[in-house]
């Protein structure tokens, strides 16, 4: 049996103090989101999460010295902070708490001019959406709170259904994250750029707070939060310009006009985190978007006309995440085939210090997968249409865990990709029908929005930290179920809270939140409804164009190890977030290519302290001042939107 260091302890107090952070956290989260529009978790390691994990971490300090049996070890406030990141996957308008107002909107915004109710409310399930008006009503104006015995049992039915979901879901990705644990940690070796910072912040045993060089980037992000926050305070102050602005307006002659959106802009934690990824991503993540400008230029230059779709990027990345995946299958044929051997035979392959033996984590999620096709059938999807759905989310979820712990890019959005866009586009709203489309609408939410704040890769990144720390994994495993189960059921708890004392549409809300959670859903799906289509040839046969071009990419890689043209930066062709943060990521990578070319090695590990501060400052500081925008209840300077 192993033997773990005596840091690696994790006291239940821990957890129960993890739980209350949780629900806090949540709280902190859907505020910010749905009150402030500020969006914490558009970008990792999440803003909030780093500050309380930084407040937790000066706290141990001083209960080192006063009271030392009580101060938190390593492995405890890694614990609490891949709790915490969990909660902020979840709990936040691109994921689980998009899932409320998809339950009311239906009823209380139905007019005779958009027919809900003879075309959306057919198909709604009663049980799980709310129609009594006499609920609504606070729900939208405000002024009460969900603690009533009539809302709490009027609610109750579609908030366990979902929390049900939910868990179902994300514990399921938890046991393909046991599977692909240590293919990706101990063979593959992949850097997982992302937690570098909060794994060396949290390390006792670490000079991270003695760095002075640590210090030095923490100030450059610091001023420059500060100055602006006396400016939003007090216009006539003096603004330093680092957020994304669109220079979109340089390009008003032919072809140059058919660049589109340009967006330029010097966030220090992206270019913070940009320096810790490995370099021949970084570049080939940025050369891409510019390699889909240079195509749209082209187009124009030829006398086509550059559509919003045409040349369908998303489509083209769609083709790229799907071969990607069956590639990763491929090059971990070898450990796959072991894990399926367990199945038929107890023979020992070395699972023995996994997480989770893997013959039970492939009976675990193959429980898990058989009942989320119950829960889509209960929606009303057929049930081929919900394995090919669920398989999606699946492929998506690996690939897009593969650009987390391998690229390291802070932002990483699948807009366009998820399964409601694909299947119609695929398939056509013509053959899917109108029961198959109400549950995808319903279903918005479990396809992880724009899949930002997705939170499988938090669970592989939780296990890279827990083996960094030396600690039980198997224990870091049932802390995270627990976290998943209650960062759902909080999530419904804290948006129905704001909810009722806010109000949906009492102004204090905007109206936004509605529109793009409640409005569009049902919009959406009031046109596919009205209007079916056919299959779109066109679009489908672009995924077979990115498909190609990611196993050229491919072979390419394999066969030249000078190639630098890394397929996963393909896939981010035309994403957010190199739509926004392009720029930050360029500059970090030339700095980088400098460094390592004129100081090698020594010199590029001798400067990551100053770009870790630039992580840490931006989020320290800028989160702070949300947090204290959340205390006192009023607005201030949002360092990242």
């Amino acid at each position: 049996m192993k033997q773990f260091p005596p840091s690696s302890r994790v006291r239940p107090w821990c957890i129960l103090l993890g739980l209350v952070l949780v629900y806090a956290n949540c709280y902190w989260t859907i505020f910010q989101e749905a009150i402030w529009y500020a969006w914490p978790t558009d970008a990792v390691p999440f803003s909030t999460v780093i500050v309380l994990v930084f407040a937790l971490v000066l706290l141990n300090f001083a209960l080192k010295r006063i009271s030392p049996r009580h101060s938190f070890s390593h492995s405890e406030l890694i614990v609490i902070y891949v709790m915490l990141s969990l909660s902020s996957a979840i709990a936040n308008w691109n994921m689980l708490a998009a899932a409320v107002p998809a339950t009311s909107h239906a009823f209380w915004f139905v007019t005779p001019e958009n027919e809900w109710d003879r075309l959306v409310w057919p198909y709604l399930p009663r049980w799980l959406t709310i129609w009594d008006a006499d609920v609504l009503r606070d729900f939208y104006d405000g002024g009460s709170t969900i603690f009533t015995l009539s809302y709490m049992k009027a609610w109750a039915i579609p908030v366990l259904f979902w929390t049900l979901f939910a868990s179902v879901l994300f514990g399921s990705m938890l046991f393909i994250s046991v599977i692909l644990r240590k293919p990706w940690t101990e063979r593959e070796r992949l850097t997982y750029p992302i937690i570098q910072m909060p794994l060396e912040m949290m390390n006792p045993q670490s000079r991270f707070f003695s760095n002075r060089l640590m210090w030095l980037g923490f100030a450059i992000p610091f001023i420059i939060v500060m100055t602006n926050s006396i400016h939003f305070f007090y216009p006539r102050a003096p603004y330093i310009p680092v957020k994304r602005r669109n220079i979109e307006y340089l390009f008003t002659q032919r072809p140059w006009n058919a660049i589109g959106n340009l967006k330029i802009s010097f966030y220090p934690f992206v270019i913070g985190m940009g320096f810790l990824m490995p370099l021949d991503l970084a570049f080939a993540s940025w050369f891409f978007y510019l390699f889909g400008k240079v195509q749209r230029v082209g187009i124009s230059m030829m006398g086509l006309q550059v559509q919003s779709r045409f040349p369908y990027f998303t489509e083209q990345s769609f083709g790229a995440v799907v071969t990607l995946f069956i590639f990763y299958l491929w090059i971990e044929r070898h450990h796959l085939k072991q894990v399926v051997s367990t199945l038929v035979s107890r023979r020992d392959i070395g699972d023995a210090e996994e997480p989770m033996r893997y013959r039970q984590s492939v009976f675990v999620f193959t429980g898990c997968f058989l009942l989320l096709l119950v829960l889509c059938q209960m929606l009303g999807m057929s049930l081929w249409l919900a394995v090919v759905y669920l398989g999606i989310i699946y492929i998506l979820s690996v690939v897009i865990s593969r650009v987390r712990v391998e690229l390291g890019m802070p932002v990483h959005d699948f807009e366009g990709m998820e399964p409601r866009t694909t299947l119609p586009t695929i398939l056509g709203t013509r053959r899917l029908g109108p029961s198959n489309l109400t549950a995808f609408a319903l279903l918005r939410w479990a396809e992880t929005g724009d899949y930002n704040p997705h939170p499988m890769p938090h669970q592989l990144e939780g296990f890279k930290m827990a083996e960094r720390s030396g600690m039980n994994q198997k224990k870091l495993l049932a802390v995270m179920i627990i976290a998943i189960v209650f960062s759902s059921f909080f999530t419904f708890v804290t948006s129905l809270q704001m909810y009722y004392g806010e109000g949906a549409t009492s102004g204090r809300i905007p109206n936004t939140m509605i529109r793009w959670y409640g409005e569009s859903t049902y919009s959406r799906l009031q046109n596919q409804l009205l209007y079916p289509l056919d299959a779109d040839w066109l679009a489908t046969s672009f995924m077979g164009v990115g498909s190609l071009f990611t196993v050229f990419l491919m072979l390419m890689r394999m066969r030249f190890i000078w190639w630098p043209f890394h397929p996963l930066g393909y896939v981010l062709i035309d994403s957010w977030a190199m739509y926004n943060l392009w720029v930050p990521v360029l500059i970090s990578s030339i700095v980088k290519w400098m460094i390592l070319r004129h100081g090698g090695l020594k010199a590029y590990r001798q400067a990551l302290p100053f770009f870790w501060g630039l992580i840490l400052g931006d989020f320290v500081t800028g989160g702070t001042w949300l947090a204290i925008g959340l205390l006192f209840n009023m607005p201030v300077y949002v360092f990242y939107l």
